[in-house]
């Protein structure tokens, strides 16, 4: 094997936008992508409702910016092993369709009613 046809060039760094870098789907670190709101809170909040500032009844959720810096700057970073393993956790679990629940009540419902009787 000829070692000199190998590529001598430098490894290109791949720049990423941070801002399209997305949480795994279930994850529980998908509920940082709403740390983007936490600046408004800096600047807005606490305020009235006025024609100017129609959405100061968002400041009420202020209070969670705290876990932004506490958990999403830190350890919950897109790809990273807290996201991967809580959306595999989710992922596990199994999923219901409360349609499909109703249904089956619905036709033993007779049952259910008369099982007193019985």
């Amino acid at each position: 094997m000829d070692r000199g046809a190998q590529s001598d060039s430098p490894k290109e760094d791949v720049k990423v936008d941070d801002e399209k870098v997305e949480y795994a789907k279930g994850s529980v670190c998908g509920y940082c992508s709403y740390c983007k709101f936490c600046k408004l809170c800096e600047k807005d909040c606490p305020c009235e409702t006025s024609a100017s500032k129609p959405n100061c009844k968002m400041c009420k959720y202020c209070k969670y910016c705290n876990l932004c810096s506490a958990v999403c700057d830190t350890i919950c970073q897109p790809g990273g092993i807290l996201d991967k393993v809580s959306a595999a956790i989710v992922g596990a679990l199994p999923s219901h369709d409360p349609d499909e629940i109703n249904k089956d009540i619905d036709s033993v419902k007779e049952y259910i009613d008369r099982k007193d009787e019985l």
